[in-house]
């Protein structure tokens, strides 16, 4: 036994005095260096461009090799200029992705604030929402802390809001947290703290209808007016005052809309009614519709009365229109059905150039690249001229694919389809993305053209260039998608 303790306690001595070099090297980071670096090295910040808005078809290698410099160019642009309703699906695509941000911009918080605030501006509040939860430092970033305000209010959780802007840390004083400050104020009951925040408020930026809005809450009585829904502070306030927000679609900026209520699918109502009168309605109300985007929306709305028209197998008064709106709306059974029974050779408010447009427009959101149409559009290109629409359809349908006859590439040769528009610099770094495979990159260089160009979306010339790079660096959809949209722009200008 004694030897037994005997050998138990040398052990124990001799664990002791390994034990205590040991710890005295630790604590005087002598010894086991790659212990003591786990210790006090701090966890990297989690990249604010990870966390996905939405579900998409790009991947988490979206960013690979973008140069930053064109990101920090690219993304503010996209809050603050209206895109075409194909290039702003691509921007929303783009932003929702959750992927490691270009090289060095990762933990960037102004950055990541026009990511969010430019999901806000297409309609995606949920999503910049969910991208902001988890979003570090936000308290210490106005522009980060703007954004997630926005996001709250647009969902109608105005208690987040309230709080995003108690915990705010900098530029406490800017107009845009008076007026949240005291709308929150007035909610909380504290009508006196209210009244003066809103008096700073005006005194900074004067907004007329935030004014209308918030003295009539501040007065507890009297008329407020109608709703407004140009922002989100003003959508809570017209919430709280308990305004018509379907009566003031008029005034919704693009990040309001989807507040909206979506039109019901009416074709259950419109059994057994009367079509002629539909007819007449749908065509006043396509008609009426001025530029693309306001086109592609009209369609959308009328989308559900076309298609009962379709299948009513009626001869309609202007089908080509018809058959352009269900393409807009995304029916293209509709719209192939209405084609189908247009065989003679008079069409009702169409030319030849008309059903050739259609043609194309077909055969691009149908994803083919069909050549009996493509030279058809070469030939009635070669005999209208310049100035016929033909020249640049056949520009864009050509970009999709498809081979020309030799006397169509003899014809096409000789078109003259505009200039572009856009930075000659910006489409030569799309042309060089779209070869390296850079899809990030070849994505935010298009946007820029497209943002540059408006609402109405880049010429044709500009388009054909950025479908053919799309084709190239895997975005084909798009590209589809980009040509669909400059074919229907072109007979819209007819």
């Amino acid at each position: 036994m004694g030897h037994n303790w005997s050998m138990k306690s040398r052990m124990r001595s001799h664990s002791h005095r390994a034990i205590v070099p040991f710890l005295v090297l630790l604590l005087a980071g002598g010894a086991a260096p790659a212990f003591a670096q786990v210790q006090v090295q701090s966890l990297a910040a989690p990249d604010l461009f990870s966390t996905p808005a939405a579900q998409t078809d790009l991947g988490p290698d979206l960013w690979k090799d973008t140069a930053p410099d064109i990101a920090r160019d690219v993304l503010p642009r996209l809050a603050a200029r209206p895109l075409s309703p194909a290039f702003a699906d691509l921007a929303l695509r783009v932003l929702a992705t959750g992927a490691t941000g270009p090289a060095g911009l990762g933990n960037d918080p102004d950055l990541a604030a026009a990511r969010a605030m430019a999901l806000i501006a297409l309609g995606e509040a949920r999503g910049a929402d969910a991208v902001l939860d988890r979003a570090p430092g936000l308290a210490g970033s106005a522009a980060l802390s703007l954004a997630a305000a926005e996001a709250a209010l647009i969902k109608g959780d105005d208690d987040k809001a309230c709080r995003i802007g108690d915990t705010l840390t900098v530029d406490r004083g800017a107009g845009y947290w008076l007026r949240l400050r005291a709308f929150c104020q007035a909610r909380a009951g504290q009508a006196d703290a209210a009244q003066l925040t809103f008096s700073l408020a005006q005194q900074q930026t004067r907004d007329a209808d935030y004014a209308r809005l918030m003295g009539a809450l501040l007065a507890g009585s009297g008329e407020a007016g109608p709703a407004n829904l140009r922002n989100g502070v003003n959508y809570a306030l017209s919430r709280r005052l308990g305004l018509d927000i379907q009566a003031a679609a008029g005034t919704a900026s693009s990040a309001l809309k989807p507040v909206l209520r979506a039109p019901s699918d009416l074709s259950a109502g419109l059994a057994g009614a009367d079509l002629t009168a539909i007819e007449t309605s749908d065509l006043a109300f396509l008609r009426q519709a001025k530029g693309l985007a306001a086109f592609i929306e009209a369609a959308r709305t009328a989308s559900t009365s076309i298609r009962v028209l379709a299948q009513a197998d009626a001869p309609l008064r202007d089908p080509v229109l018809f058959a352009r709106a269900a393409l807009a709306a995304g029916d293209l059974t509709t719209a192939q059905a209405i084609r189908a029974r247009l065989t003679q050779d008079q069409i009702p408010g169409a030319t030849i150039t008309d059903l050739a447009l259609l043609d194309a427009l077909l055969a691009a959101a149908a994803g083919k690249a069909d050549n009996q149409v493509l030279d058809r559009l070469v030939e009635l290109g070669a005999q209208n001229g310049v100035k016929s629409p033909a020249q640049p359809a056949a520009l864009l349908l050509a970009t999709l694919g498809g081979t020309m006859s030799a006397q169509a590439r003899g014809q096409f040769a000789s078109f003259d389809v505009g200039k572009p528009a856009g930075s000659t610099a910006r489409l030569m770094l799309l042309d060089e993305a779209a070869t390296a495979g850079i899809k990030g990159e070849a994505a935010l260089l298009a946007l820029a053209v497209a943002a540059d160009a408006g609402v109405a979306g880049p010429g044709p010339a500009d388009r054909a260039r950025i479908a053919k790079a799309f084709g190239r660096v895997g975005l084909a959809g798009d590209a589809w998608a980009v040509v669909v949209e400059g074919l229907l722009a072109l007979q819209l200008a007819r």
